[in-house]
């Protein structure tokens, strides 16, 4: 009787345990460094897109408000006769609205006894664009929120200011030209030279017609000054971020 053949078994390759605890471990640190560095450029990038987004908004209500300077005024008083433009004075852009004592009432001064015009409010006149009438477009800013408001004007001496106040809606947020005074803390502790004389900074100041009084008729370039604050501190500073921007509005139509 013949012996029966005898198998052997080799043993198959493998990791031990202290190999598989290694590679475990480098396995965690490598992805633990990758998720930081992917959370780090996440933040950098939510940081980097929230400050844009204030400088787009920023501009885009710049454009707006010089837009709306740019119209105000037509049409002019000199477009009707006297008869016509006793019978048409809610057709009749001046180019701005004031208060107090709006039409027929001599105007008030800006910046001394007017409240509109103001630092922080504005209201321009100009034609509706189809014929029907002129607007009322106006500016004000609440708190740290710019409001903007479009209403059709209304003749025989109506009041802007009560006429638009209903129609107000947030237009640009966090504009901090008028923050308390632990808010300009912070920003100038980001920008030193954001408040100068840690003084709140006028949204409007005004120039006007050569030889002409500072009344609102004769008013012929606002300027626009937008200090806006990033809703994200900065991840690497700790610190606000802001924009400021600046602009020269020209009004075109005459006011006569």
């Amino acid at each position: 009787m013949k012996n029966p053949r005898k198998f052997v078994t080799k043993p198959q390759g493998g990791f031990s345990l202290i190999e598989l605890m290694i590679a475990t471990l480098l396995f965690t640190v490598i992805s633990g460094v990758t998720f930081t560095l992917l959370g780090v450029a996440l933040k950098r990038y939510q940081v980097e897109k929230d400050y844009l987004n204030s400088f787009q908004q920023a501009s885009v209500a710049m454009d707006e408000i010089t837009r709306d300077v740019h119209t105000a005024g037509y049409p002019p008083l000199n477009a009707y006769t006297t008869a016509a433009l006793a019978a048409n004075t809610a057709n009749v852009a001046t180019p701005f609205a004031w208060m107090p004592n709006y039409l027929p009432a001599i105007p008030c001064t800006v910046l001394a006894t007017c409240t509109v015009p103001g630092p922080k409010d504005l209201i321009t006149e100009a034609d509706l664009g189809d014929g029907n009438g002129v607007q009322w477009v106006r500016y004000s800013l609440q708190g740290t929120t710019l409001m903007r408001g479009v209403v059709k004007k209304n003749g025989g001496g109506a009041d802007p200011v009560a006429a638009t106040s209903a129609a107000l809606v947030p237009y640009l947020d966090n504009v901090m030209n008028y923050a308390s005074a632990a808010q300009m803390a912070t920003i100038k502790a980001a920008y030193p030279s954001m408040f100068p004389g840690n003084a709140a900074v006028p949204v409007f100041t005004y120039s006007y017609d050569a030889g002409a009084a500072a009344q609102p008729p004769n008013i012929r370039e606002v300027n626009i000054t937008l200090i806006v604050q990033s809703p994200r501190l900065d991840p690497n500073t700790q610190k606000v971020r802001a924009v400021l921007l600046t602009g020269q509005a020209v009004r075109i139509n005459p006011n006569k």
